[in-house]
């Protein structure tokens, strides 16, 4: 039996995490995990209040989210994940999966022009995004300059593969390409 497989999407909201994941569910077949969706079935659940009440969520709905996956590597199934994961604690998780299960990464990290993130975060939030993220709201915004747009995110320090892709122009972005990568470490 291979060693399972961990393909994971990072990067900065709004560079097309989510949509990059969707295709690789398709390619591979494999589970995704994403906390965004974890959240927004707690929302769903236990309603949405506010943005601190939302933060709050997400802080929770972490572990659980790294739980869900730990369940299936357990199992020995591969995973795609899609989350920012943009701290040094996040790695502890990440060896612990290598360590423990001898996991492979491939780690594909998305990046994109920070004015271009902040316009597409601003569309977004008025118009497909789940209300208990209460990111439409204009005290937010500030939050999000701050937090990320005026930062640049670098891809995690892991074993396996990674690709680093700009999605400044989400026409140029050649999916099949990146799936050709992401298939190459499948096999």
């Amino acid at each position: 039996m291979s060693a399972p497989k961990l393909i994971i999407i990072g990067g900065a909201p709004a560079t097309g995490k989510s949509v990059l994941a969707e295709r690789v569910v398709e390619a591979t077949g494999f589970v995704r995990v994403s906390k965004d969706l974890l959240k927004e079935h707690l929302f769903d659940v236990i309603e949405y209040r506010d943005r601190e009440w939302s933060r709050e969520l997400g802080a929770l709905a972490f572990p659980l989210f790294m739980g869900i996956v730990e369940m299936y590597l357990k199992r020995g199934e591969s995973v795609i994940m899609d989350n920012p994961f943009i701290h040094w604690a996040d790695l502890e998780w990440f060896r612990r999966f290598e360590k423990k299960y001898g996991v492979e990464f491939i780690q594909v990290h998305l990046t994109a022009d920070p004015a271009v993130l902040r316009r597409r975060f601003i569309e977004r939030a008025h118009m497909h995004r789940h209300p208990g993220h209460n990111d439409a709201l204009e005290d937010v915004l500030e939050e999000f300059e701050t937090k990320w747009f005026n930062k640049s995110f670098l891809p995690l320090p892991l074993s396996g593969k990674t690709k680093i892709v700009d999605t400044t122009d989400f026409g140029s972005v050649d999916y099949d390409e990146i799936l050709k990568w992401v298939l190459s470490g499948v096999a």
